[in-house]
């Protein structure tokens, strides 16, 4: 730990496939006790900006149960035990949006929320992709696929109808890697 900071204890309160939820007993550096401390355990995500060579984003949208509506936004989905995330980030795009290929640059690293969840989200940039194959999304997963040009991003954030943190920051570091 950081520090200054102990883990005095650590107690799994509940898994699920999805998520497990932890928790701690904390040693502050000034001497205090935070005790329960809930931490979210859940896989790190990869979140794709793929680019077509015709200008296009190829975003997503689907209905997002915890805030009641439809989410438009970039493919993404979770880092499986043991893969690395740009192959996660590959195997994504390519099952909920059936596009494939491209030169792909990784854009960094974000906590997506790190006062909760342990997760990292890894960004990337995929330029040139195609549309090779029919989606296969995973059960239940409805996803219908939208094609943005590049240039309508940004009006797309700041009306809020993209309201993904993580998606928001990838988009915001792709348009500056691609000079926009």
């Amino acid at each position: 730990m950081a520090e200054g900071w102990e883990r005095l204890a650590s107690e799994r309160l509940m898994q699920t496939p999805y998520f497990s939820l932890r928790s701690e007993r904390l040693r502050l550096p000034d001497g205090g006790i935070k005790d329960p401390y809930y931490v979210i355990e859940r896989p790190d995500a990869a979140i794709i900006f793929p680019l077509t060579d015709e200008g296009e984003v190829v975003l997503v949208r689907q209905y997002r149960p915890p805030i009641e509506r439809m989410e438009l936004g970039l493919p993404a989905g979770l880092v499986e035990a043991g893969e690395e995330p740009e192959d996660a980030a590959r195997r994504e795009l390519s099952e909920e949006t059936g596009y494939t290929g491209g030169e792909w640059e990784a854009l960094g690293a974000l906590a997506s929320s790190p006062s909760l969840k342990d997760n990292w989200a890894y960004l990337f940039l995929a330029r040139g992709v195609e549309e090779t194959e029919a989606p296969d999304p995973d059960e239940h997963e409805l996803v219908e696929v939208v094609l943005v040009p590049l240039e309508n991003l940004p009006g797309l954030v700041h009306s809020g109808k993209i309201v993904s943190s993580s998606g928001v920051a990838a988009i915001m570091l792709a348009l500056e890697r691609l000079g926009g």
